[in-house]
């Protein structure tokens, strides 16, 4: 939609109005088992969208940073439920959440009451979304330790008790050694009356994490990297300088960047949690030094191998290993589990470059489905829409469709209508270059669909020939032979 393809140009004022408006939150209609009217707000402090039917409970919330995509209008199994309702919803106020750390995904259907309103929040989703992905790992981690101390008591009154604390720590992955364990804790970091508030609960966490993670600084005061005087029996114990810091980066990490000090000092900045430390000057204590070492931002792997270089991608096709899928129309198991649409969406969302369709005869049309089994039909010409409209969103690079056919030639002839029609010049029906030598590159294929699919032989007059009109498969798959100058039939007898 216009306005998310102009993201880039809304100014700073703007974007911070988009997202005030909808930390504010509107009511809307949420479609699931059943149309209700719901408050949806994004709650800034924890990166999470939710709804509620009272200002004091929340019926559900998703992550910011589990959202895999926003999609316009009705769109989703949610709406097809209520087609035939009373919802007055036009499809420009419409549009569905898909989220999720699963391969099938959650979704959150919704109608706003004018155009205005879903436009700003496709928009502002897709903002807030980047941003919560771009966020540094201690904006995360606060973000986290927010949506912990919220999950005890949702009317956020900002502050944790013992009782509530010992209840919360198990299923995070940590064993309460005793009562006495955490009294004493709760002592150290100065907390009354076995309440903490916010600051404190982030401490107490701090100190858990430093506990577990102090035995790596024995590293640290060997001769061949000792930079961290001082005791390192607390977390505030002990600081690290900036230019010590600066060397560790350039001589133990190899990090060439750290040249400059002023990227080092940001760095710093982002690491420190007292901010009246953050001075040109910085220092880290222990515990942020070692916050850093476990950061994303410290990761061994260099981000610029995560983008694909288009100097690399002229070799011939044959020279890649290609991402695919097998059975890919399916969310579970191959033999009971559901076919869908949406699966062919998720995997070429995900990068897969090769996907699956097993074509089957259909009550007049061609279906997709795991043959001879329980799992549920889907229809052909749905899956190509679904592949059509979701093909290079992730990659520019060719996609293939591998056919597994078991379809008459009348199907088959839908088919191949089907896919003139909906892929258009997507589809390649011509060679790229008249006489080549070799596969064309992923260059040249860029928005290109190609079939990967055996033809069949309607020479009637050859001998021994199959039936074709029951689709059985003649295959013809010649090799040039350079030394006979002559092409090989691959599959001949």
């Amino acid at each position: 939609m216009a306005g998310r393809g102009k993201q880039g140009e809304l100014t700073e004022y703007k974007k911070s109005q988009i997202k005030r408006d909808l930390e504010m939150g509107i009511v809307m209609t949420v479609f699931r088992q059943r149309m209700e009217r719901l408050t949806v707000q994004v709650i800034i402090e924890t990166r999470q969208v939710a709804w509620t039917r009272t200002a004091d409970k929340t019926d559900g919330v998703l992550d910011l940073a589990e959202i895999r995509e926003v999609r316009p209008g009705k769109n989703s199994k949610d709406f097809e439920r209520f087609k035939d309702s009373k919802d007055k919803h036009a499809d420009n106020t419409c549009f569905t959440i898909f989220y999720g750390s699963q391969f099938v995904l959650n979704t959150l259907s919704l109608g706003a009451d004018s155009p205005e309103d879903a436009e700003k929040w496709l928009t502002g989703l897709d903002l807030l979304r980047k941003e919560t992905l771009e966020a540094h790992t201690p904006a995360i981690v606060e973000s986290w330790q927010r949506k912990q101390m919220y999950s005890i008591d949702q009317t956020k009154k900002n502050s944790i008790t013992l009782k509530e604390l010992k209840s919360l720590l198990p299923p995070i992955n940590f064993k309460v050694p005793s009562t006495r364990f955490l009294k004493d804790k709760f002592t150290e970091i100065g907390a009354k009356k076995d309440v903490l508030d916010f600051e404190q609960f982030h401490k107490f966490y701090n100190y858990l994490i430093f506990d577990n993670q102090k035995m790596i600084l024995d590293e640290f005061k060997k001769e061949s990297c000792e930079f961290i005087m001082g005791n390192t029996d607390k977390p505030d114990s002990s600081v690290v300088h900036l230019y010590d810091f600066q060397r560790f980066l350039l001589y133990q990490q190899k990090e060439t960047w750290a040249n400059n000090v002023n990227q080092v000092r940001e760095l710093m900045t982002i690491f420190i949690d007292d901010t009246m430390r953050r001075t040109n000057d910085p220092e880290f204590t222990v515990g942020e030094f070692l916050s850093f070492l476990f950061s994303k931002e410290n990761s061994i792997w260099d981000e610029k191998y995560s983008e694909i270089c288009s100097l690399d991608m002229n070799n011939p096709l044959s020279h890649y290993w290609i991402n695919s899928s097998h059975n890919t129309y399916l969310t579970g198991d191959q033999l009971r589990s559901e076919s869908s649409t949406e699966a062919y969406v998720r995997c070429l969302r995900l990068g897969c470059r090769c996907i699956e369709l097993d074509c089957w005869d259909g009550p007049g049309e061609p279906i997709i489905y795991h043959g001879w089994t329980r799992t549920t039909k889907i229809k052909f010409k749905d899956v190509v829409k679904a592949i059509n409209d979701h093909a290079f969103v992730t990659s520019e690079y060719p996609v293939v469709l591998s056919i597994e056919e078991h379809c008459c030639v009348d199907q088959q002839r839908q088919m191949a209508r089907i896919f003139k029609d909906v892929f258009q010049d997507k589809l390649l029906t011509e060679p790229v270059e008249l006489i080549a030598e070799q596969l064309p590159s992923p260059t040249q294929l860029k928005g290109k669909i190609i079939l990967k699919h055996k033809k069949l032989n309607m020479d009637l007059n050859m001998e021994n020939r199959r039936d074709v009109r029951k689709g059985e498969k003649q295959g013809e798959l010649y090799i040039w032979d350079p030394i006979d100058e002559v092409l090989r039939d691959l599959l001949g007898e």
